[in-house]
């Protein structure tokens, strides 16, 4: 299948161009030692024109680096990343700090390859270099910053409403007459069982119904983390102290406890079909939103979203037509315009939470997305 590989190499590394058995070829890297690459025979990368023109032709991993920076320093188009890669299997997509990245070019597509020094099972002073999985995952780049993922992955969150008011309830403050509680505060939470005492748990107030715009639909509950608590007494009114808040406690909130998340693997990818849906709820904006932000998308796991599923978000503007009576205009409708990029990064049954990776223009509510081609 794949007949010939050219291999583009940059500044002081010299052109070369090697015929092979289907898929083998020679690279060097910045030592400039050759080394031995295998191009899996159904391997077909991507496309020239989805590599961005200012990606490097080789390049070192850091440790700052994570997947999205990489995804977005490389593509147009990041959920071709894992196709980029060579690779079918997303766990094949890890990389580690050290990795020294370079672009090959197969019969006019464009595949990165990976050489690492810690594959000793080929020859000396070669390497084969395929996309492998290490058995020690600690090492390898997170899919983004670990401190914003955690952050996205405890809130916001849904829970259904039936069990979200049968959660042990807050019925007061420490001080009398005191209706809002914020750090360094006591709180009084009826219904709590089940922890010992210095437990840490999870301060919760509901926030919305999310619905969907065109159905009519209920797509889930959503609540707000407002704080979280760590219990000091255990009883049938139970005293805690209020340790970090981000929005004001009240009577009737609801405490959980919450267990750490665990760092879910985020590779951006393509569905096997397009799904298209729409943004349906913003934070920190009623109207509109940007990059960094999450947004609420109608479409979940019954629809065939999963994690790193990436939505292009587009926008259809209406204008006056300027040969209409002005007195009586008439609008027009723009062709649609991608205007910026969206990663899942949590899936419920109905809905997903994804966050804004890039944006030419201000993201509108109700915006129309479609997963990538």
């Amino acid at each position: 299948m794949l007949k010939k590989i050219l291999l583009l190499l940059l500044n002081s590394l010299s052109l070369s161009v090697c015929y092979a058995a289907e898929s083998d070829g020679v690279i060097s890297f910045s030592d400039s030692t050759p080394r031995v690459i295998s191009v899996q025979s159904n391997t077909t990368g991507v496309r020239a024109d989805l590599v961005k023109s200012t990606a490097p032709r080789s390049y070192t991993v850091k440790k700052t680096d994570t997947v999205m920076k990489l995804a977005q320093m490389y593509l147009k188009k990041i959920s071709y990343w894992s196709q980029f890669m060579g690779v079918s299997r997303f766990n094949a997509t890890k990389l580690y700090p050290g990795d020294q990245l370079q672009i090959l070019g197969v019969d006019g597509y464009k595949v990165l390859v990976v050489n690492r020094a810690s594959n000793a099972s080929f020859s000396p002073g070669y390497e084969k270099l395929v996309p492998t999985a290490r058995d020690i995952d600690s090492d390898a780049l997170p899919p983004m910053s670990i401190h914003k993922l955690r952050n996205l992955l405890m809130k916001p969150t849904l829970v259904d409403e039936k069990i979200f008011e049968s959660l042990p309830v807050v019925v007061a403050g420490g001080e009398v007459g005191q209706y809002m509680y914020t750090a360094g505060d006591n709180i009084y939470v009826k219904g709590l069982t089940g922890i010992s005492v210095g437990s840490q748990v999870s301060v919760l107030s509901k926030f919305r119904e999310i619905v969907d715009p065109d159905s009519k639909e209920s797509l889930g509950y959503e609540v707000r983390w407002d704080g979280s608590a760590i219990l000091d007494q255990l009883g049938p009114v139970s005293t805690l102290h209020v340790n970090n808040t981000v929005s004001q406690i009240s009577p009737l909130d609801r405490v959980m406890t919450v267990a750490e998340p665990d760092i879910p693997v985020i590779i951006p990818h393509k569905s096997d079909q397009i799904i298209s849906g729409k943004i349906v709820a913003l934070y920190d904006s009623l109207t509109s939103t940007a990059e960094d932000n999450t947004v609420v998308i109608n479409r979940g796991d019954r629809d065939g979203v999963d994690v790193g599923l990436v939505f292009d978000v587009t926008s259809t503007r209406k204008i006056v037509d300027p040969t209409s009576n002005q007195d009586k205009p008439k609008y027009l409708v723009m062709p649609p315009e991608i205007i910026g990029e969206v990663i899942v990064y949590k899936v419920y049954d109905k809905l997903s939470f994804g966050l804004v990776t890039n944006s030419s223009r201000a993201i509108e509510l109700y915006s129309v997305v479609q997963s990538q081609e």
